[in-house]
């Protein structure tokens, strides 16, 4: 790794560049140049794509060019510009944003109490309101879902909502046929490598262990940069997986104990995940004759560590508490090998 230095990774809003979406750029103009907008956009796909990005970007447009859309030629705006300015700053009257609580990671029903008035009440300085949600993901309750549900059905004209999703099946059905549904798919490995490459910010010989942990998505890469110890992980537990009939319980440990909290646990999973479907899939690829026992272990182990992940996420456990569990689960399916 290159470490002398770190990305700066800006929030969405702050950030002007949207990278591998021509197409959806495309359509939105399309879009706003003849004045067919909906009130509601559900932006999906796995994280660190751009959709709140875009989002951003397409809300600094409609604001800026709100009485006169028909004539707009690009949906970007200078960096100089005033409505660029406003919302970077949060501080257009016409764009609401509702985000992540900082210290549990939720958004909880208080957060929505003020899209009512919102909503239905009339516009500052543009033709329209928009409000940015990020994501619905982390809604904290069902009641919160109601609640934006009452809004999208009764939504005026001057309204537009750009709900973010990166998990489509967390969004009940009630709230997807309210909105026109939007998919950011994963960038390709092809276009990620040469754009890596070009860009000399990873050693050749790590780019292959950053496409596979960006998982088709530029804003993992990212962050997979700023922190090398990824990297570490990835092949150590290539080692561990790849070896799963033949490790004990003190490998197991030790690959464990790589955890630290400039991790999210979530991360560190993932990574294991990430490994396990490379595993599969290099096996078939490379014609090596694996018994199908060794593969229905690995799905096995990949679903189940899966199925955890989503009960975590339903309580409020220690980072020590999960792993102990993860740990377990490898040593339960090492037996199977």
């Amino acid at each position: 790794m290159k470490n002398e230095f770190k990305i700066d990774i800006k929030h969405p809003r702050l950030n002007n560049e949207f990278f591998g979406f021509k197409k959806i750029d495309k359509y939105f103009l399309d879009v706003l140049k003849k004045e067919k907008i909906s009130n509601a956009y559900l932006f999906y796909g796995i994280k660190g794509l751009g959709k709140a990005t875009f989002a951003y970007k397409l809300s600094k447009c409609i604001l800026k060019n709100s009485n006169n859309l028909k004539s707009i030629s690009s949906l970007n705006i200078l960096n100089n510009e005033k409505i660029n300015i406003h919302v970077n700053n949060l501080s257009h009257p016409d764009l609401t944003v509702i985000e992540t609580n900082e210290e549990n990671k939720k958004i909880n029903f208080d957060s929505l109490k003020s899209l009512d008035k919102i909503t239905y009440g009339t516009s500052s300085e543009s033709k329209y309101k928009i409000i940015i949600i990020d994501s619905l993901d982390e809604f904290s309750s069902k009641k919160s879902f109601s609640s934006l549900l009452k809004l999208l059905e009764d939504c005026p004209k001057n309204c537009i909502f750009f709900l973010i999703s990166h998990s489509l099946n967390k969004v009940p059905n009630t709230i997807k046929s309210r909105c026109q549904k939007i998919y950011f798919n994963q960038l390709s490995n092809e276009l990620l490598k040469k754009w890596f490459q070009n860009s000399k910010l990873v050693d050749e010989k790590d780019i292959n262990i950053l496409i596979n942990l960006a998982n088709g998505s530029l804003g993992k890469a990212l962050q997979v940069i700023n922190n090398e110890n990824f990297f570490n992980i990835y092949k150590e537990g290539e080692k561990i997986i790849n070896n799963m009939a033949n490790i004990n319980k003190d490998e197991i440990n030790n690959f464990f104990s790589l955890f630290d909290k400039n991790l999210e646990v979530d991360d560190f999973l993932k990574v294991i995940q990430i490994i396990i479907i490379q595993n599969i899939k290099n096996s078939f690829n490379e014609n090596k004759n694996m018994d199908k026992k060794s593969v229905n272990a690995y799905i096995s182990l990949f679903f189940e560590i899966n199925k955890k992940l989503d009960k975590f996420k339903s309580f409020d456990l220690h980072d020590a508490q999960i792993l102990e569990t993860i740990k377990f689960i490898f040593i339960k399916h090492s037996e199977n090998f």
